[in-house]
């Protein structure tokens, strides 16, 4: 693994090259503690899913505060459009845990909601679950890749293809996973909550099957016309920050896009999206994204997620995948102003 820098936060800094994934990518990275005593230090770990035919999106996450030895996270599960994230079938997170919950690493743990994870083999296969009899919610599944990982030249930030297998019963209905999904795990940088003059930024993926897939971090382009252009400016001047095409057995970096999205006036929640991803092969990707479910996540006070499941269409070929906007303080209040 590349040494650890925290110069930048991810939102700043241009990824354009991969380094080589190992075992240790999937357990916690204590070293970062020593070379970064900053509060914000991170290290999170998301696994989401999705059931497109119902139009169900979960996203299950754990986001870990090393120098502050403090936890967050949970489950959250929903169908179609919440205007509120408290609307959801299924939203269940914890601000403040010990970590005395990681004592067996990123191995097996569970936070006191009862997400339980499980690392079945790093870089190949984990497990989740979770159970709530009261709202007759709960939900088993595993995961295996059908890709090699992908981490970015920065050494901090780790994205997988997985397959996804497994049951969910939604107030006490029951599902079948049976499906993509892309998982990510990011470590050993900060991660200011402070107010930002930033525009939306997108964390965008998609499998269309065992063959192709994508994942993309990037803003909305200024010639495109977006709702911010004139009052707010892309950090770092370039709107990729970092993206893969994986396509038949090969991983090549994403190295520019045209990008296009189309939002809810009265919610700001992203409802379509229209790009053209670049990578260093040459190729060009031409994508359309509609979103089918939505729901917002404070995932802090000063800023807002919009997580959304998106029905991707390339080439005649159609897939459903994510779309996770950032929205932070600024942005939202210059839209409702």
């Amino acid at each position: 693994m590349n040494e650890i820098s925290t110069k930048k936060p991810f939102w700043e800094s241009k990824n354009v090259g991969f380094v080589a994934a190992t075992p240790d990518c999937d357990f916690l990275h204590p070293g970062a503690s020593l070379v970064e005593p900053g509060k914000s230090l991170t290290e999170t770990h998301y696994l989401g899913f999705n059931i497109p035919e119902e139009r169900i999106h979960g996203l299950c996450y754990m986001w870990y505060h090393p120098n502050l030895k403090t936890v967050t996270g949970g489950a959250w599960v929903w169908q179609g459009i919440k205007k509120h994230n408290l609307q959801s079938e299924l939203f269940d997170f914890v601000t403040f845990m010990g970590d005395e919950l990681l004592q067996n690493d990123l191995h097996d743990f569970k936070l006191d909601n009862s997400y339980h994870v499980t690392t079945i083999e790093a870089l190949k296969r984990h497990r989740i679950r979770y159970e709530d009899t009261a709202r007759q919610n709960s939900f088993d599944i595993e995961y295996e890749a059908m890709m090699p990982a992908m981490v970015l030249s920065s050494g901090m930030h780790l994205e997988q293809g997985m397959k996804t297998r497994g049951k969910l019963i939604l107030r006490g209905k029951e599902y079948v996973v049976n499906g993509y999904t892309v998982r990510d795990r990011s470590w050993g940088q900060l991660r200011s909550e402070a107010n930002q003059f930033f525009p939306p930024m997108a964390w965008m993926t998609g499998v269309f099957g065992d063959d192709f897939a994508f994942g993309c971090t990037a803003f909305d382009n200024p010639e495109t016309n977006p709702d911010w252009k004139g009052l707010l400016e892309v950090p770092g001047g370039q709107t990729v920050k970092g993206g893969w095409i994986y396509q038949d057995g090969e991983l090549t970096p994403v190295i520019s896009a045209i990008k296009k999205t189309t939002r809810n006036s009265a919610t700001l929640f992203p409802e379509s999206v229209d790009m053209t991803i670049n990578d260093t092969k040459g190729r060009s990707f031409k994508l359309h994204g509609d979103v089918v479910a939505a729901g917002n996540w404070r995932t802090w006070h000063n800023f807002e997620s919009i997580i959304c499941l998106i029905r991707w269409e390339h080439e005649g070929r159609v897939t459903h995948g994510d779309f996770q906007e950032c929205q932070w303080s600024e942005y939202i209040r210059l839209m409702h102003r």
